[in-house]
């Protein structure tokens, strides 16, 4: 298991290393070109769509991981039940977008032009669509097609966005359409990708499928809006009390030190499907801890290299324009060790069909969240929202610890501190690594 595991990671690996590299290149040229307020005006600007399909989505994705983990219904069914799915749960997300702008974007979105706002809602339909089937390649553990579809999107993004910004000097719309059109293309080839594994789909409404895909996205549905919440309701409020310069100055921050959340996404993602899909108890009580410590040692040395280039790394990529991102990013970097953790963790309990306990733990932490940034931001600006979002994540993270151990019966030593052993796990992937591609080069 451990063996198959480290190759599927390798590849994922890999793949979230090329989407960082693709990603930060679109950063560094939306943020050059349209400076501290444009970028903070985009951030906000599709916080919008993303808002809507979170509180819409009712955990279908991760249902249709578990359920085709545990072989109750064909992937063909869920296709088809995701297709419909996309479709109606898109046409009430965009509805709810329409009056949420024409009645509270004044409001809602402080100094955000409201063309914006409706522009973004096109993307609705295609990011509900992608979020839902490519979570099929995940049920049916097919890694390699599922990082291909991530990184095709991420990549035609960066070059819509350089042929928009830097060859036809557009502005935010721009970015927005180019969005847009990456998730649009990205769809595409997902659907053939999906179509071509399910070998074809099932259009119908199995009442017990509908009803367990239900009960089960009900326990994942709270979660996910309180999880998003966590990770975005700190520039909505930033932008309540400031501006969206202010938003764009720490935005940046928040886009460089959730790049490196590719390191505990690469075995987050491949961890889920496992845990659900695995029956030996002895196996699952050993391998969560093995991944959850590993990931937390690999974050802290990067974290420890990115906190020493800190300040070169963001004049050198950002200019000096987004000076006031430094000290936010260094605040920023020790969550994202605990946010990594907690990561881990929470997609064992998933795996084990137990979301609900990650939802009261994330509830008690954005409460956390959104107390102390009521309470920094006015004393501390840019500064007290990294603060608060890095205590709510590190709170977090010391409450799936706990919950986690006492439920696998491990020690909290076992979980989160490195052993001699593990080792062991780095020269295995360094033979892998050296095997799988070095070779293709002679």
């Amino acid at each position: 298991m451990i063996g198959k595991f480290t190759k599927n990671i390798l590849i994922t690996f890999i793949t979230r290393i090329l989407q960082l590299v693709l990603g930060i290149g679109s950063s560094i040229i939306i943020a050059r070109i349209l400076g501290p307020e444009g970028k903070g005006v985009y951030s906000l600007v599709i916080l919008l769509p993303a808002f809507l399909i979170i509180f819409t989505n009712f955990g279908i994705g991760p249902a249709s991981i578990y359920y085709i983990g545990k072989k109750k219904y064909s992937s063909k069914e869920v296709f088809g039940v995701n297709i419909i799915f996309s479709i109606l749960i898109s046409i009430f997300a965009i509805i709810i977008g329409l009056i949420v702008i024409l009645f509270l974007g004044k409001k809602l979105f402080p100094g955000i032009e409201k063309e914006y706002l409706f522009l973004a809602l096109l993307l609705i339909p295609f990011q509900i669509f992608l979020q839902f089937v490519v979570n099929i390649l995940l049920g049916l553990q097919k890694f390699k097609k599922y990082n291909f579809i991530n990184l095709i999107q991420t990549f035609i993004f960066l070059f819509l966005i350089i042929v928009f910004l830097l060859g036809l000097h557009f502005g935010i719309k721009a970015v927005i359409i180019a969005q847009i059109l990456s998730i649009f293309i990205g769809s595409i080839f997902l659907f053939f990708q999906v179509k071509k594994e399910t070998k074809g789909i099932v259009f119908s409404l199995n009442k017990n499928l509908l009803k367990d895909f239900f009960l089960y996205g009900a326990k994942v549905y709270f979660g996910n809006i309180l999880g998003f919440l966590h990770y975005r309701i700190d520039m909505f409020i930033l932008n309540i009390f400031l501006n969206p310069i202010a938003v764009g100055f720490y935005s940046i921050a928040v886009v460089l030190s959730e790049k490196i959340w590719f390191i505990s996404q690469s075995a987050g993602v491949l961890l889920f499907p496992r845990v659900s899909s695995e029956t030996d108890s002895k196996k699952l009580k050993e391998f969560t801890p093995l991944v959850c410590r590993n990931i937390l040692f690999i974050t802290v040395l990067v974290v420890i290299l990115l906190f020493l280039l800190s300040h070169s790394l963001i004049i050198l990529l950002y200019s000096n324009q987004f000076f006031n991102s430094i000290l936010p990013f260094q605040i920023l970097l020790i969550g994202v060790v605990t946010i990594s953790g907690w990561r881990i963790l929470a997609n064992d309990l998933y795996g084990r069909g137990k979301p609900i306990l990650n939802s009261y733990i994330t509830g008690i932490s954005i409460v956390i969240n959104i107390i102390l940034n009521i309470i920094l931001i006015p004393k501390y600006g840019i500064i007290g929202v990294a603060w608060a979002t890095t205590i709510s994540y590190t709170f977090a993270f010391m409450i799936i610890v706990i919950v986690y151990s006492k439920i696998s019966d491990n020690k909290i030593i076992d979980i989160i501190f490195i052993k001699t052993s593990d080792f062991r796990f780095y020269k295995n992937f360094l033979i892998l690594f050296k095997n799988r591609y070095f070779k293709k080069l002679k």
